[in-house]
C-alpha cells in the first residue's frame, strides 16, 4: 500500500501483545450460523475419529474426501423482510443463491405488509427493508448488501476491491436517483421521457465532468462512465463475481416475466429496467464490459435456479 496507508512498526513494548492478537481479517464478526467455516472443526473432528482405527494421519485426510450432513453450510436463523416484490431486498436474494443459498431450507424470505411485521422495523426505523440474523436486525438497503455479500465471499478480497464495489454501488445509486428526478416514482412513463432518458443528454463520457451539463446526465452519460471503470471478463472488480457484478445486472437487466407477476394492468413498465427492457438493452449495446458482466450474473447456475424458484412462486407486485 501506499507508504501513508503502512501500518507503522509498533514500539517494543507492544509488539508481545500485538501478536497475541486475533489477526484482523479472523476478527470480523460473521455469523456462526452463515459462515462456510462455522463447523469445521466439527468436520475435523468427524473426519479424525471415523479414520481413527486406521490412524491419525488417515482420519485427517478423511476430512477432505467425506464431509458429514451436520458440515453442509446452512444460513439458519436469517430472515428477509419486505414487501412482496424485488426492489431493494432482490440484490441480497440473488446473493444468497450465488452463494447456493435458497429460501425454504436455507433461509426465510419472507414477504410481509408493514402492519404484520410491525414490531420488528426498529432497525431501519419502522421501515422495511430488515435483515434478521438471529435475535439481531439490521436496516437500509446499503448495510444488508454489505453483510450478506461479505458473508457470501462477494465484497472482494482486499480492502481496495471493497472500496471499488461500494464505488460502484453508490455511481449506480445516483443513476436511479437521475432516473427517478426525470420521472418519478408512481408516475407512467411518457414515450417522450423515456426518450430523453435513453438518448439524450450529456456527453462527456470521459475526463473531467462537465459541470455545465451536469442537470443533463442521463442513460448514456452513466453507461459511457461506468463503462471505462468497471473490469473486463466479465467481472467489475477483481476478477470474479461480486456484489457489484450483480447491482449491474439488477439495474440494467432485471426483469420480470408475466407468470412472476401480478402487477396491475397498465403497470407493466414496472417489470422493466428503466421501465423499457428495449431502451435499457439498446443503451448498453456499445457497452461490452457491462454486457459481459450482466451476462456472467445470467448464466451463474445459483442465479438460474433461483430465477426458477422466483418464477413457480409468482405474486411480485413490483
Amino acid at each position: 500500500p501506499p507508504s501513508a496507508l503502512r501500518p507503522r512498526p509498533l514500539p517494543p513494548s507492544h509488539q508481545r501483545r500485538d501478536r497475541q492478537q486475533t489477526p484482523a481479517r479472523s476478527r470480523i464478526a460473521m455469523p456462526h450460523s452463515f459462515s462456510r467455516d462455522s463447523n469445521v472443526w466439527y468436520c475435523v473432528a468427524g473426519g479424525v475419529a471415523a479414520g481413527f482405527a486406521a490412524g491419525a494421519a488417515v482420519g485427517m485426510a478423511l476430512v477432505h474426501v467425506w464431509t458429514p450432513s451436520f458440515c453442509k453450510p446452512k444460513a439458519r436463523g436469517v430472515e428477509l423482510l419486505y414487501w412482496p416484490g424485488r426492489g431493494l431486498m432482490e440484490v441480497p436474494r440473488m446473493m444468497m443463491a450465488c452463494a447456493g443459498y435458497f429460501p425454504g431450507g436455507d433461509y426465510t424470505d419472507g414477504r410481509y405488509d408493514s402492519k404484520t411485521v410491525k414490531d420488528q422495523l426498529d432497525a431501519n426505523l419502522g421501515r422495511m427493508p430488515i435483515l434478521k440474523i438471529g435475535e439481531a436486525s439490521i436496516g437500509q438497503s446499503v448495510a444488508i448488501n454489505y453483510y450478506i455479500a461479505k458473508a457470501t465471499n462477494l465484497m472482494g478480497t482486499t480492502v481496495l476491491e471493497t472500496s471499488q464495489i461500494l464505488s460502484i454501488q453508490e455511481h449506480l445509486k445516483e443513476m436511479k436517483q437521475a432516473f427517478h428526478k426525470l420521472i418519478p416514482y408512481g408516475t407512467p412513463p411518457t414515450p417522450e421521457l423515456l426518450e430523453k432518458w435513453f438518448t439524450t443528454g450529456a456527453t462527456d463520457y470521459s475526463g473531467m465532468a462537465d459541470q455545465k451539463s451536469r442537470y443533463e446526465r442521463y442513460m448514456k452519460w452513466f453507461t459511457g462512465r461506468l463503462e471505462g471503470v468497471v473490469g473486463s471478463g466479465g467481472f467489475a472488480v477483481g476478477g470474479k463475481l461480486s456484489l457489484a457484478d450483480i447491482l449491474i445486472y439488477n439495474v440494467f437487466a432485471e426483469t420480470l416475466l408475466p407468470e412472476e407477476s401480478s402487477l396491475k394492468e397498465g403497470e407493466e413498465y414496472k417489470a422493466e429496467p428503466f421501465y423499457s427492457s428495449k431502451g435499457s438493452a439498446a443503451a448498453i449495446e456499445d457497452c461490452p464490459k457491462i454486457k459481459g458482466i450482466i451476462s456472467s450474473v445470467k448464466s451463474d447456475p445459483g442465479v438460474q435456479k433461483w430465477l426458477k424458484i422466483r418464477a413457480s412462486a409468482g405474486a411480485y407486485i413490483f
